[in-house]
């Protein structure tokens, strides 16, 4: 009867030993797989919870002429696909932050991360219904 391995028991990729002068090590091929393993996701998904504590989401504007002003921003939300950061607007519900470029994206989840600490944001709505700038003093 052959044994059965247990959790414990079975193979576990560990990084190599450092050298004494701390040269870099040539990894396994187990290591190299399991750096190189890509986890897929839906590119344009969205969050669908709200979070805790938030009230319903009200209707959006639909003039781009409309500014939110002193807005909370709630909670964030992102995953690892390419421009895909959400912001939970209290009142307004999830908006995503604009995807023209990865320095826009990234300057504008900056910008909801400290206004969800310091308190408010200000933005103009947009036709396109994303965030594509705030204002945050």
């Amino acid at each position: 009867m052959a044994a059965s391995k247990s959790p414990s028991s079975a193979p576990a990729a560990v990084a190599p030993t450092a050298s004494p002068d701390n040269a870099p090590q040539p990894l396994s091929l187990d290591q190299l797989n399991a750096a190189t393993t890509t986890v897929t996701t839906e590119p344009s998904a969205a969050p669908v919870l709200s979070p805790p504590g938030a009230p319903q989401a009200a209707a959006q504007a639909t003039t781009a002429a409309a500014w939110q002003s002193t807005k909370k921003v709630l909670a964030l939300w992102t995953n690892n696909a390419d421009r895909n950061g959400y912001a939970y607007v209290d009142g307004i519900g999830w908006k995503r932050l604009a995807t023209n470029s990865d320095s826009v994206h990234e300057a504008l989840l900056a910008l909801a991360s400290s206004g969800r600490l310091a308190g408010s944001i200000t933005y103009p709505e947009a036709t396109d219904g994303l965030i594509h700038e705030i204002y945050l003093w």
